[in-house]
């Protein structure tokens, strides 16, 4: 851990991350023989292999080298205990990385809020409604109308602009602008994100062509979270709307209309065009580009990198440019490779 920037509270006892990951004390007890948890603290978080006395990791690779490690605390599966050392005291929990990444959000998240205030040089509209607990950092801007729930963090230098609505326990980091937004509990928007803005809808009409009004909004499900230097468009006439639980990676924009389900994933320097809809459990690897009014299935996963025109099902596993069924790629790819042998071994011939 570096304590340079991130420092926790010292000496953490093996009971309160036990209650943080609530496993019972006899699940605990049955593969740790002798040990007093109240005796037993923790003051550092660590990788794997680095795992000492007094450290918390977790353990996910069962082909490690567990020789090395004599000391310390693990989170791991209950079936993976007898792998390592006696003294090394086991933590069952059934995904570990989960569970450690639960310790590891319950103990430093608070380091945004330990110092919560509205800062003087922030611009707050007399109409803005803000809730309890919840803090504005300098120079950033609230307008009319605007209503910001409860235990919410907003940063330096945001824009949040008139009438837009902002959940309970989200978190807004610096430089961020939002405008025709709604976001509903617990969203997290990094820096420097443009939410709202006016999408790229235009009719051309030679020198006088502009962009068209967008009179729609943004809606955002709960829990979602948005990356750095990302631009989500409003709507053109009705919303563009991102689900719930949705991960959205650095530097991916989003086009007006667009509708992304609860549960997507969109890896760094994804494009939507307008009006793309990705239905739930959708995971987009980076740099993947969608044309305008395609629909991909649910659960359906695009390689990295892809073109995508067309419309795809569910369950689909996309890949290529332009972009087709995985295992239809791999076939023109493998045929591609074996025409051009030929043509070497035919030139060579000769």
């Amino acid at each position: 851990m570096n304590k340079q920037f991130f420092n926790s509270k010292i000496n953490i006892k093996l009971n309160e991350i036990l209650e943080v990951l609530d496993i019972p004390l006899n699940e605990f007890l049955s593969i740790n023989n002798d040990v007093n948890i109240d005796k037993i603290f923790i003051n550092d978080f660590v990788p794997f292999k680095d795992l000492k006395e007094n450290s918390l990791s977790f353990l996910n690779n069962t082909q490690y080298d567990f020789n090395k490690i004599f000391s310390g605390l693990c989170i791991l599966e209950k079936k993976n205990a007898n792998i390592l050392s006696k003294n090394i005291i086991k933590i069952p929990f059934e995904r570990p990385k989960l569970g450690f990444s639960k310790i590891l959000d319950f103990y430093f998240s608070k380091i945004l809020k330990d110092n919560v205030s509205v800062h003087p040089t922030a611009i707050i509209d007399d109409t803005a409604v803000i809730g309890k607990n919840v803090n504005i950092g300098p120079y950033s801007y609230i307008e009319k109308g605007v209503v910001i729930g409860d235990n919410t963090y907003i940063a330096e230098r945001v824009s949040i602009l008139q009438n837009c609505m902002i959940g309970k326990n989200c978190v807004i980091y610096p430089g961020v602008i939002i405008e025709c937004s709604f976001l509903e509990d617990r969203v997290e928007v990094s820096a420097n994100s443009v939410l709202g803005k006016a999408g790229f809808g235009f009719v051309p009409n030679d020198f006088k062509t502009s962009l068209m009004p967008h009179i729609g909004g943004l809606l955002i499900g709960e829990g979602t979270h948005i990356g750095s230097n990302c631009t989500i468009d409003r709507g053109f006439i009705e919303n563009t709307v991102i689900g719930k639980s949705v991960m959205i990676d650095n530097q991916v924009h989003i086009g007006h209309n667009c509708v992304i389900e609860d549960l997507c994933i969109l890896a760094g320097k994804v494009g939507l065009s307008g009006s793309v809809n990705l239905k739930k459990k959708v995971t987009l690897a980076g740099d993947v580009s969608i044309k305008d009014n395609v629909t991909i299935g649910a659960n359906s996963i695009i390689a990295g990198a892809s073109k995508v025109f067309n419309t795809f099902p569910e369950n689909s596993l996309i890949g290529g440019n332009p972009a087709q069924n995985l295992s239809d790629w791999k076939k023109i790819i493998a045929s591609q490779k074996l025409n051009l042998k030929k043509r070497k071994f035919k030139t060579n011939d000769n």
